[in-house]
């Protein structure tokens, strides 16, 4: 795993809200920009300015807009257009609720399997440099949460099942904005760096009661954090106005 700050993620930090991606991608742009936070909660999407901007007709941005609003992260108001949804705990702490029962179910899967040697030995890799992490490391809270991820999403993936890793990826996206806010100090780095090790220690001694233990553990020191991460976030994005 290359270097916390700079090289983890190099393509994380040249997308950019300003570059305008083709007509068929507008849904995505416009969900990724909600997504990591680029469009503070009750931003208005304006229909003249995002066809000035994607040079579209008003006709495949409506489709992209009502696609955001039927993904929830958009709210239709009549006669005024489309707002940025505002974060919602309670849908936030169900979110890591349904995470958690997929990811007991991949542990519980993959407990009876053996992990590609290849996958685990990269993961340890990554996972043992953090461990020991310094204290005054610049931490790349993108690289961060995207090494997180895939973590979780190698995981899923290893159990065969599409329909699992799929849903998986969509709660990771949706709650982006969480670990960006717990996970990038040294301290959290390290302890998830533990967390995911004892896990892939867990799963190669075919533990199924230290899977599960462990990954609740891992899980649940985001889901307990999450008041704080819509403090952040929400502190984040008013400031970019």
């Amino acid at each position: 795993m290359p270097r916390v700050a700079s090289d983890l993620s190099e393509a994380s930090s040249s997308r950019d809200v300003a570059k305008v991606p083709p007509r068929t991608d507008i849904s995505a742009e416009l969900r990724r920009r909600i997504l990591e936070w680029h469009y503070p909660p009750g931003h208005h999407l304006g229909e003249q300015a995002l066809c000035a901007e994607f040079a579209a007709s008003r006709i495949p941005i409506r489709e992209a807009l009502r696609a955001l609003a039927e993904q929830g992260l958009v709210d239709k108001v009549p006669n005024q257009g489309c707002f940025v949804k505002q974060p919602d705990v309670e849908d936030t702490h169900e979110l890591y609720e349904l995470r958690l029962a997929l990811e007991l179910y991949v542990g519980e899967t993959l407990v009876h399997k053996t992990l590609p040697p290849d996958w685990v030995a990269s993961q340890r890799a990554c996972w043992e440099r953090l461990l020991a992490v310094r204290a005054d490391e610049a931490m790349d809270g993108d690289a961060l949460v995207q090494a997180d991820s895939d973590f979780h999403l190698g995981l899923a993936q290893a159990t065969g099942n599409r329909r699992i890793t799929e849903a998986l990826r969509e709660i990771n996206d949706r709650l982006r904005f969480v670990r960006l806010a717990v996970i990038t100090t040294p301290h959290r780095v390290q302890e998830t760096a533990g967390e995911h090790l004892a896990v892939l220690d867990a799963l190669e001694r075919h533990d199924a009661e230290a899977v599960r233990r462990t990954l609740r553990q891992n899980i649940n020191h985001a889901r307990n954090k999450v008041d704080l991460a819509l403090g952040r976030a929400l502190m984040k994005a008013h400031a970019r106005r």
